[in-house]
C-alpha cells in the first residue's frame, strides 16, 4: 500500500499559512510535502509554519524536503518554522545541525505567537 501524506491548511493575514502534515514523510512522500509548501508560497504565503504533530515518521528524504522548503522561503523573503516536532525528528535536526537554521516550537500556538512577535 503506497504511503501518502495529508494536509490541512489555515491561511492568515500577513502572508502566513499553517500547514498541518499528517502521515509518514519518506522517499515516496517527501516530494508531496515540498510541492504543497511551495504551492502555498506561490499563492503568497511566504511565511509558513509546519505543524508536524501528526507525523508518525520522517527520514532523511523528509529532512531534505524541509531544507529545500526553507531555502525557497528565504529566497522569497519568507520564513519557515516547525511546530510540535516529533522526538525522532528533533534528534535528526539536532544531529545534522539543521535545528540551528530552522526554528522549532512546542506547538502551533507557540509558533504562531513567535511569528507574530518577529513579523508583527
Amino acid at each position: 500500500m503506497p504511503r501518502s501524506l495529508s494536509f490541512a491548511v489555515q491561511q492568515f493575514d500577513g502572508a502566513l499559512a499553517l500547514l498541518t502534515v499528517t502521515g509518514e514523510i519518506d522517499f515516496t512522500t517527501a516530494p508531496e510535502l515540498r510541492d504543497r509548501a511551495l504551492e502555498l508560497s506561490r499563492q503568497g504565503n511566504i511565511h509558513l509554519i509546519l505543524d508536524l504533530a501528526p507525523v508518525a515518521f520522517c527520514d532523511s528524504s523528509g529532512l531534505n524536503a524541509l531544507i529545500g522548503i526553507l531555502r525557497c522561503a528565504q529566497q522569497t523573503g519568507g520564513s519557515l518554522a516547525l511546530a510540535a516536532v516529533p522526538d525522532r525528528l528533533t534528534r535528526l535536526l539536532d544531529l545534522t545541525g539543521v535545528s540551528q537554521l530552522l526554528p522549532a516550537h512546542a506547538d502551533a500556538a507557540a509558533a504562531m505567537s513567535a511569528h507574530g512577535a518577529a513579523h508583527g
